[in-house]
């Protein structure tokens, strides 16, 4: 078996060629760029498509089932990813057209969504593709889950969601569960591997004054954009308290070795050591992040003049919540902080979703896999700040094993997801293939 690295490059090439943009109004997406995309699928995957059955779940989500001999004991295993990316923004800001492609002669491939997540879809597919052409067959049965409106955390019509519930349908309980994320990286010139077992949840509130308005040159004390502001600075003030979680233990326990000083000694035994510990964590962006249930003022709207006062004034923040807490909670605390007659709503959002164990076999497959190409390496768990689909897949993985991970070396010429002139180190390309390929062998045995 051949691991042909300008090959695969070729196949992400032709991926990022299709504008696959998800819309928080699911009817103003392309649906005809992801057939399109569909169709690609099948002309550069051709063994694939004629092993696995394929089913279009909603609009435009994809799943296939690869039924095994049943040989093995394990239940199916999932790799998901999503088809579709965040809107390109300014073209005039791109290096390179951001639909067409470029690789340049430093074997840097630009475009929207090479790193998120189309190189993952490429990286499943040619494994696959290999392993069908090498005779492969699964004692397990396999599933490939692409849904198609990740980027807007499912909007109204969760592609991942709609995806789960077909698989409830066939009575499908999952034994592991692969999604976007994690990789190889090193640290000290050291090899690590980080794996996210969890991630936080999500919330956007709104929170809403109304007054009587009129005009600006007659006020009263406040104007209802006023109070929104009062609020606004409230939200920012009276933040949730920071609480070490276990994923969190976990992390620090693992950067220890890496670490220095007295943080070194600190994130060895973060639990003796908090008190001290939370005191650095609040002044660091990331570390703030992993120990605090977050919230985020991103957006105020008052009247639509500089003359007149609002009538209603409102503003949202974005929350992420830590395991343990809910929207629900959450929710009865902004009532009780803010000003009178400030309304709050949830607009949108999900708890966290489960927290997958580092005991399970699905797990220490991933761990073997690893290590045996990169023998010596240290795994990291850690907590994902932000969201992924995976977090449907919770629902119907009875053995607690959803991870964030892949096969990708982090490189300093791989970046901008979700900025403009995103862009990948085809390098390391061949390796994410392997890493499939070498999960898929593994697992079940």
């Amino acid at each position: 078996m051949t691991l042909n690295n300008e090959l695969f490059t070729k196949h992400l090439q032709g991926m990022v060629q299709f504008p696959t943009v998800s819309s928080v109004d699911p009817d103003k997406i392309n649906k005809q760029a992801f057939l399109d995309f569909h169709k690609y699928l099948e002309e550069t995957y051709p063994l694939v498509h004629k092993t696995f059955d394929k089913a279009i779940v909603g609009r435009v989500g994809l799943l296939y089932h690869w039924k095994g001999t049943g040989k093995s004991k394990s239940l199916p295993l999932l790799l998901t990813a999503h088809q579709d990316v965040v809107p390109e923004g300014d073209h005039s800001m791109w290096k390179y057209p951001p639909y067409v492609g470029t690789l340049d002669e430093d074997g840097i491939l630009w475009g929207r969504g090479v790193t998120d997540s189309k190189c993952n879809i490429q990286a499943y597919m040619d494994a696959l593709e290999l392993l069908i052409a090498d005779g492969f067959v699964p004692d397990y049965d396999l599933y490939l889950a692409f849904g198609y409106n990740e980027e807007i955390m499912g909007g109204p019509e969760a592609a991942a969601g709609l995806i789960v519930e077909e698989l409830k349908r066939r009575n499908v309980d999952l034994g592991l569960v692969i999604d976007e994320c994690g990789g190889i990286g090193e640290i000290n010139g050291k090899p690590v591997a980080t794996i996210f077992p969890c991630e936080k949840g999500y919330g956007d509130f709104e929170f809403t004054m109304e007054d009587k308005g009129g005009h600006a040159a007659s006020p009263g004390k406040h104007s209802s954009l006023g109070i929104i502001g009062k609020t606004a600075c409230i939200l920012e003030e009276k933040l949730f308290p920071q609480t070490l979680t276990e994923p969190v233990i976990k992390e620090f326990k693992a950067r220890a070795p890496f670490t220095e000083g007295p943080l070194g000694m600190m994130y060895a035994d973060p639990e003796k050591y908090w008190d001290m510990l939370k005191l650095i964590c609040a002044e660091d962006r990331q570390l703030n992040a992993l120990t605090r249930t977050t919230t985020s003022v991103t957006m105020a709207k008052g009247s639509d003049q500089a003359n007149i006062l609002p009538e209603k004034s409102s503003l949202i923040i974005n929350t992420r919540l830590l395991p343990g807490e809910t929207l629900d909670n959450m929710m009865k605390y902004f009532e009780s902080i803010v000003p009178e007659g400030v309304k709050v709503r949830l607009v949108k959002g999900h708890n966290p979703p489960a927290v997958s164990s580092t005991e399970s076999e699905g797990y220490k497959t991933i761990v073997k896999v690893v290590e045996e190409k990169y023998p010596g390496i240290t795994f990291i768990p850690s907590m994902l700040t932000g969201g992924t689909d995976s977090r449907f897949y919770c629902d119907i993985c009875s053995t607690k094993s959803v991870y964030r991970f892949t096969g990708m070396r982090h490189t300093s010429k791989t970046g901008g997801a979700h900025q403009v002139n995103e862009h990948i180190d085809t390098s390391i390309i061949a390796d994410n293939v392997d890493f499939y390929i070498r999960l898929l062998l593994a697992y079940g045995k």
